[in-house]
C-alpha cells in the first residue's frame, strides 16, 4: 500500500511541476496577462487528485464501501469542482469578464489532473473488480 501511495505522490508531483512549468513558460512566451495564479491552480488539482487516489486505494479493501466506489468517485468529482470554485472564487466569479486565455488557463490544469486521476481510479476499481 505504501508503494502505491508513493507512486501516486510521485506521479502527481511530476505532473504538477511539469504542467506548471510548461504552462507558465507558454503564457510568458506569448506575453499573456492572466491575473490568475497558475501555480495555485496546479497545486490545488494536484493535492485534491492525490487525496482522492489515496482515499480510494484505502477504501478498495473495505467490503461494505467497495461496491459503491464508482458512485463515490462521481460525488468526489463534483465536490472537487465546488471546492475549486470556493477556493478560486475571486478570480472566477468577481472578475468582470474572463478572457478566453483565462478560461482556457482554468480548464487546462483540471483536465491534465483529471486524466491522471481517472487512470489511477480505473486501476483501483479494476483491482476491486478482480478481487470479487
Amino acid at each position: 500500500m505504501t508503494k502505491k501511495i508513493l507512486v501516486y505522490m510521485l506521479a502527481f508531483g511530476i505532473l504538477f511541476f511539469l504542467g506548471d512549468f510548461i504552462h507558465n513558460y507558454y503564457i510568458e512566451s506569448q506575453e499573456i496577462a492572466l491575473g490568475l495564479s497558475l501555480r495555485n491552480m496546479y497545486a490545488f488539482h494536484a493535492f485534491f487528485s492525490l487525496q482522492i487516489c489515496i482515499i480510494f486505494a484505502l477504501l478498495v479493501n473495505n467490503k461494505k464501501i467497495s461496491p459503491q466506489l464508482g458512485f463515490i468517485y462521481l460525488a468526489s468529482f463534483v465536490l472537487k469542482i465546488i471546492a475549486f470554485c470556493a477556493v478560486f472564487y475571486d478570480p472566477i466569479v468577481t472578475a468582470e469578464k474572463l478572457s478566453n486565455a483565462q478560461r482556457i488557463a482554468l480548464l487546462i490544469p483540471m483536465f491534465i489532473f483529471l486524466i491522471q486521476e481517472v487512470y489511477f481510479i480505473i486501476k483501483i476499481l479494476n483491482k476491486n473488480h478482480s478481487l470479487k
